[in-house]
């Protein structure tokens, strides 16, 4: 794959837990292109990351969490898939037109990168 892409900076959620859409707030996070090489530790952080989105939505009991997605043609589908496009498994979840499922996302993530305390 080309270039990586990451997230510039992170922002608080600025709806209800009982409204937030983990795909639609990863989907609004600034990213930018780079050429390093994604490193496992990149790859456990981006993880780490959607699994606490998942977490935030769940434990908010999310009117959205259901049909949240990640739209293909966003840099945060772009980001995850830089991350994670050399997984087994990857190809199957991107299948979509229109985009990530976000609890398939966390679920194939758990797999991978199980969800752990900060270090």
């Amino acid at each position: 794959m080309g270039k990586s892409v990451k997230i510039r900076a992170l922002t608080a959620p600025d709806t209800p837990l009982s409204d937030f859409d983990p795909g639609e707030y990863l989907s609004g996070l600034e990213f930018y292109e780079t050429d390093s090489t994604v490193t496992d530790e990149d790859r456990d952080g981006m993880a780490q990351l959607a699994h606490f989105l998942a977490f935030l939505a769940l434990r908010g009991k999310s009117s959205k969490w259901a049909g949240s997605t990640v739209p293909r043609g966003t840099l945060a589908y772009r980001a995850l898939e830089s991350h994670f496009c050399s997984l087994t498994g990857w190809k199957e979840l991107a299948l979509d037109d229109h985009g990530l499922s976000y609890s398939q996302l966390a679920s194939f993530l758990m797999g991978h990168y199980p969800p752990r305390m900060p270090k």
